[in-house]
């Protein structure tokens, strides 16, 4: 609670919770925010994720399709009229604390929503990830790399957060969404950094229109038709689509 009144954060993110049907919601939530739980359910200790968020945000749990296991996922409205979806996810590096399809699902979770305003943190313990390169060494972290890419999210974290690896991450879906993520001290025993960041929410949208492009309506288009018209397009796509 110390650090919460000290730092007034919005929305706060907790991995590896240790949540189960013994703990109440009451034990673990804070006055004045909205909690997201969720514990792991294959009877094995520990794992689990839960997300707070300020009360006057209005967050609204949201349920993807992913299986993929220790995710919990509320939205938001923004200042566009758009809707924010937030998460937070904790990947378990050990396959015998989860499904054997773990890695395959939380890339299939990515790409769910693919194109939608994200924020998701999360600790995805992936140490041999390059983040400077997007370059990995196991097959596992590669393709996830690869997933956010493709999904044209951004990986904001570069400074490692638990014995200098870069396991926890912070990753939106426009790169402008955040300035810098601080890496923190410890809290209590935990052997992971905490982060801290702000998040601009107002570019989301605003940021689609500062970038130069072409006056349309200026175009000749008479001209355009005209040599359109003189180009033969049956010669011209003769032969295999691709290189055409």
């Amino acid at each position: 609670m110390t650090v919460v009144e000290a730092a007034k954060p919005d929305v706060i993110w907790i991995t590896e919770s240790w949540g189960n049907d013994d703990i109440s919601d009451s034990e673990l939530s804070i006055p004045g925010f909205s909690m997201f739980r969720t514990d792991r359910s294959n009877g094995h200790r520990g794992g689990g994720v839960i997300l707070l968020v300020n009360d006057g945000m209005g967050a609204v749990v949201v349920k993807l399709k992913s299986d993929f296991s220790d995710q919990t996922w509320c939205r938001v409205k923004i200042k566009n009229g758009e809707e924010l979806l937030i998460s937070v996810c904790y990947r378990s590096p050990n396959p015998e604390f989860s499904s054997k399809d773990n890695n395959k699902m939380l890339c299939e979770m990515l790409e769910e929503v693919r194109g939608k305003p994200v924020l998701l943190m999360g600790d995805f313990n992936y140490p041999d990830i390059d983040w400077s390169t997007s370059q990995a060494h196991t097959p596992a972290s590669q393709s996830f790399v690869d997933s956010i890419e493709d999904s044209f999210l951004t990986q904001h974290v570069r400074e490692g957060t638990c014995n200098r690896a870069v396991l926890d991450l912070v990753v939106t879906s426009e790169p402008d969404m955040i300035d810098k993520v601080t890496v923190k001290g410890n809290l209590g025993n935990s052997d992971h950094s905490m982060l801290e960041w702000e998040v601009h929410l107002s570019p989301v949208l605003s940021s689609l229109f500062n970038h130069p492009g072409f006056n349309y309506a200026l175009a000749d288009f008479p001209a355009l038709r005209h040599a359109l018209r003189q180009t033969d397009w049956s010669l011209v796509l003769q032969g295999d689509a691709n290189d055409k």
